[in-house]
C-alpha cells in the first residue's frame, strides 16, 4: 500500500486508536483488503462465468447454480469481517436509513410477489452482497477505495485487453468483433472499463504523485477497454463521469455569491445537455451508425410500460418479473422474439420489482448522497470524495439503457451503494467544518 494511503484511517471509528496494531490486527487488516478485492472480482462477472458456460454461450440453470456456489465463501468472509465491528456497522445502518429501507424492501415484497421462492433467493443474495458495500464504506477511506477498486477493475480491464491477443477464442464471442475479454458480454467489459476511467479521473486530485500517475494509467487502460468493447452505454458513462467531475469541481470552488452563480451555470448547462440529447439523440445514433431503437430497447420499453402501469404501487415482487415464473415476461418475450433478462432500464426494473416506494426511496437516497458529496468535496477536495459523487452521477446515466439499480450480486450496484454509504458515514462528522456561507448555500439546494 503506498505511503500516504496507509496512514489514512484504517478504520473510521472514533476515537482514533493511537496504540500500534498487533500482529493479529495487521493480519485481519490484510484479510480485509484481500476479501474485498476478491469480492469485487467475483461480483464483476469476470472469468468464472466463462469457465462454466456451455458451448452455446448461454448460462443455463445448472451453470447458474454453480456460479452461486462461488458467491458463498465471499458472503461468509465479508460478513464475518463486517460483524467484527457491530458498533461501526450499526452506525452505517443508522446514518443511511433510506439505503437500509431500500435494501429491506425486496424482502418485504415477499408479501405480494408472484413467486416467493425467486424473490426470497434474490432478496437474500442482495443483502449478502451488500455486506461488501458496508465493509468498504466503514473500513476503507475514499482514497483507499480508489486504490483497491482501481486495482481490481483496472486489472480486469487490462487482462481483457491482453486476452484479445493471447486467447482470442475466449476474448471474442463467436461471430462478434467487439471485445468481451474475460467477461460474458462486451457490455460488462464496457461497464467495468468505464468505471476504471472514472477512478482514474478521481485519482487526479490525490495529493500523492504516485496515485495521480496510477490514475493516468487507469484512464488509458479503461479508455482502451471502452473503445474495444464498442459499448455505447459505457462511452456515455465515461462522458458523464467527466462532466460530473468537472461540475462538482466547479460547484465546490469559490465562496458566497460566486458559488451560487457557479451552481446556476452548472444547472443551466445540465438542462441544455439533457434537452440536446432529447432532441438530437436519434440523429446522433444514426450518424454514429448505431441502431436508433437502441438495439431493441425502445420496442421493449413500449411493452414494459403497460406492465408497470398495471401494478404501479408495489410492482410484481423483487427480482421476479423477468423470471420464468412470470407470465407477463413470457408474453413480452414472445412479442420481441428474444429472452430479455431485464428491461434494459434500471428505473423501469425498479418499478417492476418494488413499485413506487422503491423509486421514491432511491430518489431520496440519491439526492441525499449528492448533497453530502458536494459538502465533502468542499471540505476535503483531495480526500477522494469526488469518486463517490462521480460514481453516483455515472450510475444514474448508465441505468437509462442498462439495469443495475438494486441488483443482487452486481458490481455496479455495489459501487453505487459503497459511494452512498461512504458519504453518509462521514458527512455528519465533516459537515460542521463548512463555513457559515457554505452551509447557507447548501441549505438552498
Amino acid at each position: 500500500m503506498p505511503e500516504g494511503i496507509a496512514d489514512a484511517a484504517t478504520t473510521q471509528e472514533t476515537p482514533r486508536v493511537t496504540t500500534p496494531p498487533t500482529s493479529v490486527e495487521r493480519t485481519l487488516r490484510r484479510l480485509e483488503w484481500i476479501a474485498v478485492g476478491a469480492a469485487l472480482f467475483v461480483f464483476s462477472g469476470a472469468l468464472f462465468p466463462l469457465l462454466v458456460e456451455g458451448s452455446d454461450g448461454i448460462l443455463d440453470a445448472a451453470e447458474r447454480s454453480k456460479l452461486r456456489l462461488v458467491n458463498l465463501p465471499v458472503y461468509a468472509l465479508t460478513l464475518g469481517l463486517l460483524v467484527r465491528r457491530p458498533v461501526l456497522l450499526a452506525s452505517a445502518l443508522w446514518r443511511n436509513l433510506p439505503m437500509l429501507a431500500l435494501m429491506l424492501l425486496p424482502m418485504a415484497s415477499l408479501l405480494w410477489t408472484v413467486s416467493q421462492s425467486v424473490t426470497m433467493r434474490r432478496a437474500i443474495a442482495l443483502i449478502m452482497s451488500m455486506s461488501v458495500a458496508y465493509l468498504l464504506a466503514t473500513r476503507f477511506t475514499p482514497r483507499q477505495q480508489i486504490l483497491l477498486m482501481g486495482g481490481v477493475l483496472g486489472g480486469s480491464t487490462l487482462l481483457s485487453i491482453l486476452a484479445a491477443g493471447a486467447v482470442p477464442g475466449m476474448a471474442f464471442a463467436p461471430g462478434e468483433s467487439a471485445l468481451r475479454g474475460i467477461f460474458m458480454h462486451k457490455n460488462v467489459l464496457g461497464w467495468v472499463a468505464s468505471f476504471t476511467v472514472l477512478l482514474g479521473i478521481a485519482a487526479q486530485l490525490d495529493p500523492l504523485r504516485a496515485m495521480r500517475r496510477g490514475g493516468v494509467a487507469l484512464i488509458l487502460v479503461g479508455g482502451l477497454g471502452v473503445v474495444l468493447s464498442t459499448s455505447a452505454t459505457s462511452l456515455l458513462s465515461c462522458v458523464v463521469a467527466l462532466l460530473v467531475f468537472l461540475g462538482v469541481r466547479t460547484v465546490t470552488q469559490g465562496q458566497g455569491p460566486a458559488r451560487l452563480v457557479r451552481k446556476l451555470a452548472v444547472l443551466l448547462t445540465t438542462v441544455l445537455i439533457m434537452a440536446g440529447l432529447g432532441i438530437g439523440l436519434l440523429p446522433l445514433l444514426e450518424m454514429l451508425g448505431k441502431d436508433a431503437t437502441l438495439t431493441g430497447r425502445v420496442p421493449l420499453w413500449a411493452l414494459v410500460d403497460p406492465e408497470i402501469a398495471a401494478r404501479p404501487l408495489l410492482g410484481y415482487g423483487y427480482g421476479v418479473f423477468w423470471s420464468e415464473a412470470s407470465p407477463e415476461a413470457w408474453m413480452i418475450w414472445e412479442k420481441i422474439l428474444w429472452q430479455a433478462p431485464h428491461a434494459h432500464n434500471g428505473y423501469r426494473d425498479l418499478l417492476l420489482g418494488v413499485g413506487i416506494p422503491g423509486l421514491v426511496l432511491f430518489v431520496v437516497l440519491t439526492v441525499r448522497a449528492l448533497r453530502q458529496g458536494a459538502r465533502l468535496c468542499t471540505v476535503a477536495p483531495r480526500d477522494g470524495w469526488i469518486w463517490c459523487t462521480t460514481a453516483i452521477g455515472t450510475t444514474l446515466a448508465m441505468n437509462v439503457t442498462e439495469s443495475t439499480i438494486l441488483m443482487q450480486n452486481d458490481l455496479m450496484w455495489i459501487l453505487f451503494a459503497t459511494a452512498a454509504l461512504t458519504l453518509s458515514q462521514r458527512a455528519p462528522e465533516l459537515s460542521p467544518a463548512l463555513p457559515r456561507h457554505a452551509r447557507l448555500a447548501y441549505a438552498a439546494v
